[in-house]
This record gives C-alpha cells, sequence and structure tokens, in this order.
C-alpha cells in the first residue's frame, strides 16, 4: 500500500459555485452552503443573527418596496411600503402626512422615490396631478410641491415650490432629475427632466430628453462616477455632461436592463442590477462586468420565477444582498425565499454567499443607516412579516424577528476531493478538522458522501465533532487579569481529529453546525492512501 498522503483546503474564500459540473470549482469553492459567512482570512462561519428594528408592526397592508436612509437634522429610516411612506429614528414607524390625518398617498406600483438635497428630503409619488413633497425633519409634516407641468418656471423668474409628477428621482450634477413623469395629464414615461442648477423645485419647459429605445418606460435613476445611468426594461443609457447645453445621452447596453428601481443599488464605486435573463451585473462608469458566473444555473433551470415579483439588490455592509424568489421544488416563490449575498472584495473576482432567515425568506430593499449615536446598522426589510431587522449581528447566533429568538440551519458542503485523480481508489483515513473554538459546547456534524453520489440519503458515513470552549479561559469584563487566560472564544481555534472516510475514489463532506450556536472551520486536513489501479 502506498505511503499516507495528506493534503490542507485552508482557503474557502471562493464561495458558492451553482455550476452542475463539479470538475469546474476550485477547491475553494463550494456547491452547496447556507448561512455561513466567508472570512476573509480563509475560513467560514455561521452569519450573524437578524434582529427586528421595530417591536410593533408597521400598520396597513405589508407590500414593502425598498428603504432610504434619509440624513436630515435628525437621521431618519424612511420606509415605502404598499401606497405609504413611513418614518422612523430606529424604533416604530409612523406614516409621514403632508397635513393632520392626511398621509402622503404613492400611486406608483413601484412606491416612492426619494432624493436628499442638503437636510431637505424630496419624495415623488407617481400620481398625476401631485408634483410631491418635500420634508424637513424639524418639520411635523411634509410639504406638498406643485406640479411642474403646464407651468414651469423660466430662468428669469425662478419661485419655488414645484416638482415634476415622476416616479423617479436622483440628484446630479447640482440639478434634481425626474424621470418617467406625468405632465399636463399625459404620461411621459420614457422623459428625463432637470431643474435649474441650484434650484430643485424649478423646471425650465425644455430640459428634458426622451429616451425611447430600450422598452417602454424608464425604471430607475443611478448617479455613477459623475455619470446618470438611466435605466429602461431593455437598455440603459448613460447621461454625461453638467450643464443643461451640453447633456449628451448615450446608449451603454442595448440588451441589459431592469424591470424596477427595486432591482439595484447604487454604492460609492459602481451600480449594482439585475436583469432577466443575465443575471447580475455591475457598471462601474468605465465598463459593464458580468458577475453571474457562479450563479447561471439558477436561470437555466428555471428556479426564478420574477412574474410576480422582481429581484431586490441592496447595498449593505459593504455587500450586495440579491433577494431571489428562489426554488429548486418546481413549485414557484411568490416572495424571495434567499439572499444571495456577494462580497466583491473576497476571491479576486468576488464571492456569493446564501442566506436564509430563521421563516426561510431572503431580506430586501436594504440600507447602511446610522442613528443619532453615531452607530452603524445594516438595515433590510423582511418581504413577509411586517418588520425592518439589523443584520450582520455576529454577537448572536439567532433570529429575533418578531419577539422570539428563533434558531436557523447552517452547513457548508466542500467540493469533491479526489487527490489528484478520481480514478484511483484511496483509503480515506481520519481528517483533521481546525474549527472556530466556541463560546459554549457545540457540536458539528458531519456527513460523508462517496464517489459523487451527493443525493440527499446518500451520505456514507456520518460523525459528530463535539467542541468545548477553554473552561480557564478569561471572560472580558468578567474575569480579573492574572487570574486567568485568554480565550477568545470564536476567534480562537481547535484542532480536532474526525472519523475514517472511508474506502473511495472521491470523498466530499458536509458541515454542519448546532442551530443556535456559533461554528466555524479554519481548515480541513485530508489523510489518504491510494490503492493499485487494476486495468
Amino acid at each position: 500500500m502506498a505511503a499516507l498522503q495528506i493534503f490542507e483546503q485552508q482557503d474557502f474564500t471562493g464561495g458558492l459555485n451553482l455550476r452542475a459540473d463539479q470538475f469546474q470549482l476550485a477547491d475553494n469553492e463550494s456547491p452547496r452552503m447556507l448561512n455561513v459567512e466567508i472570512d476573509p482570512r480563509g475560513g467560514v462561519f455561521a452569519r450573524g443573527g437578524y434582529t427586528k428594528v421595530n417591536s410593533t408592526a408597521v400598520a396597513g397592508t405589508w407590500n414593502p418596496h425598498r428603504l432610504f436612509r434619509f440624513d436630515g437634522a435628525t437621521p431618519q429610516i424612511m420606509l415605502s411600503n404598499s401606497t405609504k411612506v413611513f418614518r422612523s429614528t430606529g424604533g416604530d414607524f409612523s406614516t409621514l402626512a403632508f397635513s393632520l390625518s392626511n398621509d402622503i398617498v404613492v400611486g406608483s406600483s413601484d412606491g416612492a422615490g426619494f432624493a436628499q438635497w442638503g437636510k431637505v428630503l424630496y419624495i415623488s409619488t407617481g400620481t398625476s396631478g401631485n408634483g410631491g413633497y418635500k420634508w424637513d425633519t424639524a418639520n411635523t409634516y411634509a410639504t406638498a410641491l406643485t406640479a411642474s407641468s403646464p407651468t414651469f418656471q423660466p430662468y428669469v423668474s425662478r419661485t419655488g415650490g414645484f416638482m415634476p409628477c415622476a416616479k423617479h428621482l436622483a440628484v446630479h450634477a447640482n440639478k434634481m432629475f425626474a424621470a418617467n413623469t406625468i405632465e399636463n395629464g399625459t404620461s411621459f414615461v420614457n422623459r428625463v427632466r432637470w431643474s435649474h442648477d441650484s434650484f430643485p423645485e424649478d423646471y425650465e419647459t425644455d430640459d428634458y430628453f426622451d429616451i425611447n429605445g430600450g422598452g417602454d418606460g424608464i425604471t430607475g435613476l443611478a448617479v455613477v462616477s459623475g455619470q446618470l445611468v438611466v435605466f429602461k426594461p431593455r437598455a440603459i443609457f448613460v447621461i454625461f455632461g453638467y450643464n443643461s447645453d451640453n447633456f449628451v445621452v448615450v446608449e451603454l447596453s442595448n440588451h441589459l436592463g431592469i424591470s424596477s428601481p427595486r432591482s439595484f443599488a447604487q454604492t460609492d464605486s459602481g451600480v449594482y442590477f439585475f436583469s432577466y435573463p443575465q443575471g447580475f451585473h455591475y457598471y462601474d462608469g468605465s465598463g459593464l462586468k458580468n458577475i453571474f458566473d457562479q450563479l447561471q444555473p439558477i436561470v437555466d433551470l428555471n428556479y426564478l420565477d420574477i412574474t410576480t415579483k422582481p429581484v431586490y439588490v441592496s447595498w449593505v455592509n459593504s455587500r450586495v444582498w440579491f433577494g431571489v424568489p428562489y426554488s429548486v421544488t418546481g413549485v414557484a416563490a411568490t416572495k424571495p425565499t434567499v439572499n444571495f449575498v456577494f462580497d466583491p472584495t473576497l476571491g479576486g473576482r468576488g464571492s456569493y454567499m446564501m442566506f436564509e432567515s430563521s421563516d426561510s425568506y431572503g431580506l430586501i430593499g436594504g440600507i447602511n443607516w446610522q442613528n443619532t449615536a453615531g452607530t452603524s446598522f445594516g438595515l433590510l426589510v423582511h418581504p413577509n412579516i411586517a418588520r425592518v431587522v439589523s443584520v450582520d449581528n455576529y454577537e448572536v447566533a439567532t433570529d429575533d424577528l418578531s419577539g422570539t429568538a428563533d434558531t436557523f440551519v447552517s452547513y457548508y458542503r466542500t467540493k469533491w476531493f479526489d487527490g489528484g485523480s478520481y480514478i484511483q481508489k484511496k483509503m480515506f483515513r481520519r481528517p483533521d478538522f481546525v474549527l472556530k473554538e466556541p463560546d459554549y459546547t457545540t457540536v458539528v456534524s458531519v456527513d460523508v458522501y462517496h464517489n459523487f453520489d451527493e443525493a440527499e440519503g446518500n451520505e456514507r458515513r456520518t460523525f459528530d465533532i463535539t467542541l468545548t470552549p477553554d473552561s480557564a479561559a478569561l471572560v472580558w469584563g468578567t474575569d480579573t487579569w492574572d487570574n486567568a487566560v485568554w480565550g477568545a472564544g470564536a476567534a480562537s481555534a481547535v484542532v480536532v481529529t474526525g472519523s475514517n472516510l472511508g474506502l473511495a475514489r472521491t470523498v466530499q463532506l458536509e458541515l454542519a453546525g448546532q442551530v443556535g450556536q456559533k461554528w466555524g472551520i479554519n481548515s480541513i486536513g485530508y489523510k489518504f492512501q491510494p490503492r493499485r489501479v487494476k486495468g
């Protein structure tokens, strides 16, 4: 028998890759993972918990669109839900009204449009005859604006108090841009208008473009690297320039596009968006980038149903959260069921993870937000219950979505390991694992699969690894110096040995953590002895 050979897998930064062909997976990629984060240092660990922001459910019919960060005199979380606009300072939400007992009403099926100008929030409603609203947090009520059509404001007589009826707003080049407008009762779904320079409430008659290519209706506006990106259902355009006399419209793509403003997220460096069926893309001001290669099978195998809800795109805590109606059962999902979370800083080309809430949903419409104390939160909306939740709470291993701490499953599956040849049989001995040391006693279960047979229920062997924290470890805030030694819990690691994996050509492992407990993997060490190959 050949000498014992070893292989150590210490890098997991490739992330999730759903390609059906296992031979295309890199060693650091996974064909199946759920609710585990990729450690940029190489390992994986259970994701942080989700925690509700509002103790009381948002009133009315729950049909959420998205959140908006409003940095007014008092920081506000703005929520577009159903036909109303809600606000919160970090707790329960209340409606925003323009007078006593008169809430703002939104007519657009995509919800309200938001844009901040100084300390003032502008809100578009997409409602005929209504010019939208503006609100300063110092005021109890929002102020109604007059529709800028049929009355426009020439440069020589700026008066303020006007805004086009529109679905989308964006601040760019020191002007307010409004798109998909209604003017004097007529819809101009392909129109982009802009205000006078430095005056967001005054508009000239001729300051507009009608962008008719790429399908009917402008579906979103984003600002990237000094450019205004205009999304259509089947095309993307860019407006270059900074003044009314030098604006130029250029077509960026004649096949990519978005169906809803909920399907893009703007960042400091670019814009991420979902175009069906081409998938997830990124534009940084100089070129388009396809970031969908690892997930292409979810479209090819019809695992998405976007007929009732769009794919939601959010930028939260320096990662992209794609809220996706994803189902592999053949039963169409009517709401987002998972988040594919993309970290652009990992693995050279970026890496995906897959998250699912404790009640089996994907979160939507997220933002980064800071409260009055300067504490930062990553916030997203639950699509099924009337709650906004904070994410990436690494100090907890449960989800508190509505007042009860609920557990969630988390697991990581390796690619198939064949020791360099799937033809040669090998006796796989007891592997060594470097696992993150837990805060409490926990169990990590291991399922072992052989010879490319990875169907559920077909595992050849199973075993458990029990991890116990160092009982003598010093705990911050509890023990005192010189009475104990430091043990950083999940930040430390421990080497453990598993059970024999058996005789096989190739093996695959799936590690699952105990629900309600933190756990993680830093390294897997395979030990194997090749057998002679028979002709």
